[in-house]
């Protein structure tokens, strides 16, 4: 199951989602299942989208100093696995944990796509005139939809830590750099380090758990051969990354760094000192379960200086599907089925797994980039769990579209709820 914090728009001041849940009451395509904290309003028998509008920018209207009040967001269903009952009364424990259970809101139940979700329209200000708290909401809004789900993070959090433990470093700031790289915060206290995400404590390791040795001279020979081939293909120009949402830069990368991470499972990570141009890198193996000081394989002056001399993805290699043998084939199948049984939603399922998911438009290509297989992915499933597979990836694909378009007004020539969803294409070059 997914949760969405639709961000808002400019004019969300004057709570365009309203006329969008509710047109989709007009088309039949929704119904309204829960209004909660609206007064006298809640009794009416015949009642206009704007009573609603109005009551929450009267809210809204008590803090001034809030522009964009409108709280948005969406919780769907992986098919028809919950019914409208059910995702209302998830939607209203959620509201509840993220601070809004005492606000004015309305759940809308949305039926017209292959996969049952819920719409929940709210004000950000309280009736005190105070901003429901937004730190980290996005962070939180799927820790606490995994917590009344019964999801358990500190089971995650534990293979993750396995997995770390598994890799070849030579000092304890490598090892807690492939923790970082998934996200996780880490504080040394007496002898352990404390695992932390989502703001909450997942785990610890003992220092002297960690076992340090170096990375075999064969394996950087190895990547020596691959900075210096593809340096000169890709552009090395270091550039800002800026999440979504945010203004400040979170790091650096470059066309070189997204191709090493996405054929060759070698993540690189860039030493900064503030807001100044790095000094440094680091290289997570994730291939050959290693890191490694980026300056062995190649002085990141160096590398900055390399010119492409190719057009970016000329030395690529040909994407295709290949032979491979039975236990292989088994192993990758489990991997898929974990990935699309055991998560939250398919795409935390793959990323945990370092897998991709291929779609050329007839079918689905499960591919491992760190070890160069690819294969059908009907071939690895059951015609029931391909079945499921589809289902997950479009429910996956309608969130991302949904969320992206946000209506201003009632009547919308471009419902992204009605449109056929067929997949996107990864942003990768495959010749066949």
């Amino acid at each position: 199951m997914i949760v969405k914090i639709i961000p808002a728009t400019k004019n969300s001041a004057s709570f365009p989602a309203v006329g969008y849940n509710t047109g989709k009451l007009d088309k039949n395509k929704g119904e309204l299942m829960k209004v909660s904290g609206f007064g006298s309003l809640e009794g009416l028998q015949q009642w206009r989208p704007e009573d609603y509008r109005n009551y929450l920018k009267a809210v809204s209207a008590t803090n001034k100093a809030i522009k964009q009040p409108q709280f948005h967001a969406v919780i769907s269903a992986e098919g028809k696995s919950h019914d409208k009952h059910q995702l209302t009364e998830i939607a209203a424990k959620w509201l509840t944990a993220m601070g809004y259970g005492d606000q004015p809101y309305m759940l809308v139940f949305h039926k017209d796509t292959k996969n049952n979700h819920i719409h929940i329209v709210a004000t950000r200000v309280n009736k005190h005139g105070r901003k429901i708290n937004d730190s980290f909401e996005n962070i939180r809004a799927q820790k606490h939809l995994n917590q009344i789900l019964g999801i358990d993070e500190q089971h995650s959090a534990r293979q993750d830590i396995a997995n770390a433990l598994s890799y070849a470093y030579s000092t304890k700031a490598q090892f807690m750099m492939i923790l970082e790289s998934r996200g996780y915060t880490l504080k040394e206290e007496e002898g352990r380090l404390m695992v932390f995400k989502f703001g909450h404590k997942q785990g610890e390791i003992n220092l002297n758990q960690l076992q340090f040795a170096a990375p075999t001279p064969e394996r950087l020979d190895q990547l020596k051969a691959i900075f210096h081939k593809y340096a000169a293909v890709h552009d090395t120009s270091l550039q800002p990354k800026i999440f979504p949402g945010q203004q400040k830069p979170h790091g650096f990368t470059s066309g070189f760094a997204t191709y090493l991470k996405e054929k060759h499972g070698l993540e690189l990570l860039f030493h900064a000192s503030g807001d100044k141009p790095p000094y440094g890198y680091s290289v997570l193996d994730h291939a050959g379960k290693a890191v490694f000081k980026g300056g062995e394989i190649m002085p990141l002056k160096s590398m900055l200086a390399k010119q492409a001399t190719e057009k970016p993805g000329a030395e690529e290699e040909v994407w295709k599907e290949q032979d491979f043998n039975k236990d292989t084939k088994a192993y990758y199948s489990a991997l898929l089925k974990a990935a699309l049984y055991n998560y939250p939603d398919l795409a935390q399922g793959l990323r945990h797994q370092g897998l991709d998911l291929l779609f050329d438009g007839e079918g689905f290509f499960l591919s491992d980039p760190h070890n160069s297989f690819c294969s059908n992915a009907a071939d690895l499933l059951s015609e029931k769990q391909y079945n499921h597979l589809v289902r997950a990836f479009h429910q996956l694909t309608e969130m991302l579209q949904e969320a992206e378009q946000q209506p201003i007004i009632i009547s919308i020539a471009g419902d992204v709820d009605d449109e056929a969803t067929h997949g996107r294409k990864r942003r990768r070059n495959k010749n066949r």
